[in-house]
């Protein structure tokens, strides 16, 4: 279970929208370096895509062959062990300045928190340009197609980034007796993936994928993969500035114009984005809020909630 947390007029220094590896990194070293955190999670569990990941990892540093799922199981884990407060199944619907424009609130249907500082954590969905998942299309990678049974099946994959390639590989693996790749543009994936897919399977240029005829430029498939990239998830309540679609930040992660509030991890797009970096740029949030609030409490008398909470 999650710490028991008092919801009552309540002020953290810090919430965490959001759990995925950004969100839960900000949150466990902004606790461990002494603020008062809460972490909300609009789902049943923390780890953000990685939930969706049932394969073996070859990127992180010190977790290879480890699914992306154990990687989520650890995160909770990691969050229990070092009792940072956390909420799931809270999903944020709104967040806006304070009456007294002192600090931000966060809330849901049900509650509402405060807090000096907001870190947007929310991260990315896979994007599905009008189609629907059923038993025939998955949309985004992982547990989405690794649920659809593609052995013997033509397989078209939408798409020209590192995931489409990647999917196609799997189902190809998996005993798909064709596997052809569509993308509008010259392929954008990494060449160690693309080289695992035939040229001639991959189809460059425009095209017209139907879901309820099953066909792709008039050719019939039997499942569609679609690999069209993520878009951001971003909390109501904000009109944020975005960057290439997603929220623009600067190189400490505060949001331009917007005072103390903050966004990290593949909401931002501010570096590559995968778990690593994620739990990187978690980090460096975390460490450029505690310089602002170690900064603020050496030109006032105003110490952070958390310093207020030890005095009393």
């Amino acid at each position: 279970m999650s710490p028991v947390v008092d919801c009552s007029k309540m002020i953290e220094d810090l919430i965490v929208v959001g759990g995925g590896p950004a969100g839960v990194a900000c949150a466990l070293w902004a606790h461990q370096l002494g603020l008062r955190v809460l972490l909300v999670e609009a789902g049943s569990a923390v780890g953000g895509l990685q939930l969706r990941s049932p394969y073996c990892n070859r990127w992180i540093p010190g977790l290879h062959g480890k699914t992306g799922q154990e990687v989520a199981a650890s995160l909770q884990a990691h969050l229990k062990a070092a009792a940072v407060p956390h909420l799931v199944n809270f999903a944020a619907a709104k967040i806006q300045l304070s009456a007294d424009h002192v600090g931000w609130e966060v809330s849901n249907e049900r509650a509402t928190h405060s807090a000096l500082y907001v870190v947007i954590a929310t991260g990315v969905k896979p994007r599905s340009e009008g189609f629907l998942e059923s038993g025939r299309v998955g949309i985004g990678p992982g547990i989405s197609m690794e649920r659809l049974d593609v052995v013997g099946k033509r397989v078209a994959i939408l798409g020209g980034g590192d995931n489409a390639f990647d999917q196609a590989a799997f189902a190809k693996q998996k005993g798909a007796s064709c596997v052809d790749i569509y993308c509008r543009h010259a392929p954008r994936a990494q060449p160690i993936l693309m080289r695992q897919v035939e040229a001639r399977f991959v189809h460059i240029g425009p095209f017209r994928a139907d879901q309820l005829s099953m066909s792709v430029n008039g050719t019939p498939y039997d499942i569609l993969g679609v690999q069209f990239g993520f878009q951001v998830c971003i909390p109501g309540g904000l009109r944020l500035p975005l960057k290439d679609g997603y929220l623009d930040v600067d190189r400490n992660g505060a949001v331009p114009h917007f005072p103390r509030l903050f966004a990290v991890g593949d909401v931002t797009n501010y570096w590559h984005p995968c778990v690593t970096t994620s739990y990187a740029h978690g980090v460096q949030v975390a460490k450029s809020i505690q310089n602002e609030l170690q900064l603020a409490q050496s030109m006032t008398s105003l110490p952070p909630a958390s310093l207020l909470a030890n005095a009393a």
